[in-house]
């Protein structure tokens, strides 16, 4: 029985795969209506004699760049902001905003919906927007491609991707008409960018409940394609078992994949399923004993520094166990230096 309850414990401690959102208070966007003014082209640089320079005529951009960059300016500058309502303004009433993965969202309501989501799941997220070029396609219409970089945190790594626009002019202010994101075809940062939606997990983690002690650490490896995470448990009458995880993207599922090995020869596999605060794996594996196992667990997220995990449909040998206790994970305080050496003459 005590194996079993350190099965369903590596079958759950193997699954934490949470996306965090902490709410974010948003930016005062009184009297922001992001439409962006339509101004005249400035007079040319002259030299003597009132000839126009060959710097003035590479430097300066044409007006339908200039409004496309100034669109794109204000882009960043109201995602920057976490400001879901002025980066909603940027469009026009009935405008369009296409993801990544294919979902769009219509007119501006539902754009700002969309955008704020995003927001309180990723405070600290920014993006860089730079265009790569402009063209007319109409009297009032402009088409422009972009390449953006996306930043989960300000220590991540910046994940390229590419946008494009369709740009309208309203009587004296140019709007965005369609907004189509995509990511690059470069399938090792689609990778990063897949998993560092988990990367919150970097650092210290514990659990102790009434069964069982649990810690885990989570870094990222050298490519920055997978999160590796070292964990032990503890249960009472059992020998500590500990192991390790690798979390990563399957290109062909396209679904985000753990492989989990512990020190006693077990090992289980299995994918991530959710939305928002609460995610669901499905996870199968094989006892060092060579039982089969399987278990289906349930991640809620409290806030961002505490999780729930639950455990059901947990089976072994072909025989169901019942349910085991939630176990509350929290994050471990971060020690400074000064902490360690603190502590240290405390111990002597």
């Amino acid at each position: 029985m005590r194996q079993w309850i350190v099965t369903a414990l590596l079958l759950a401690t193997s699954t934490i795969c949470v996306v965090v959102a902490s709410d974010q208070p948003k930016l005062n966007t009184s009297g922001s209506t992001g439409r962006t003014p339509l101004k005249s082209a400035s007079n040319p640089s002259k030299g003597e004699g009132g000839a126009q320079t060959s710097q003035a005529i590479a430097s300066k951009p044409t007006p339908h760049e200039h409004a496309a960059k100034q669109l794109s300016e204000a882009l960043r500058v109201a995602y920057q902001r976490g400001d879901a309502k002025a980066f909603a303004n940027t469009f026009t009433t009935d405008g369009e905003y296409l993801d990544a993965h294919g979902e769009v969202f219509h007119g501006r309501k539902r754009i700002a919906e969309d955008l704020a989501i995003l927001f309180r799941a990723s405070p600290e997220s920014t993006i860089e927007i730079e265009l790569t070029s402009t063209r007319s396609i109409g009297r009032n219409l402009i088409a422009a491609d972009a390449v953006t970089h996306f930043k989960k945190s300000p220590e991540s790594v910046a994940v390229p991707g590419k946008c494009h626009l369709i740009c309208v002019r309203e009587a004296d202010s140019w709007l965005i008409a369609s907004l189509h994101e995509s990511l690059m075809e470069d399938e090792a940062w689609s990778h990063h960018g897949r998993v560092s939606q988990l990367e919150w997990l970097v650092g210290d983690w514990i659990s102790e409940g009434q069964a069982a002690h649990v810690h885990f650490s989570c870094r990222w490896d050298e490519s920055e394609h997978f999160l590796l995470r070292d964990f032990t448990i503890e249960v009472a009458g059992a020998r500590p078992l500990s192991g390790t995880q690798r979390i990563g993207y399957d290109p062909i599922t396209q679904q985000l994949k753990f492989w989990t090995f512990d020190s006693a020869g077990g090992f289980s596999d299995g994918f991530v399923h959710g939305t928002g605060e609460t995610w669901t794996l499905k996870s199968s594996g094989v006892t060092p004993d060579g039982q089969l196992a399987r278990a289906t667990n349930i991640w809620t997220r409290i806030d961002n520094n505490r999780m729930t995990s639950e455990t059901t449909d947990h089976i072994v040998r072909g025989e169901q166990i019942h349910d085991d206790e939630k176990l509350t994970i929290v994050r471990k305080p971060h020690r400074t230096a000064e902490g360690a050496a603190a502590g240290d003459r405390r111990k002597n």
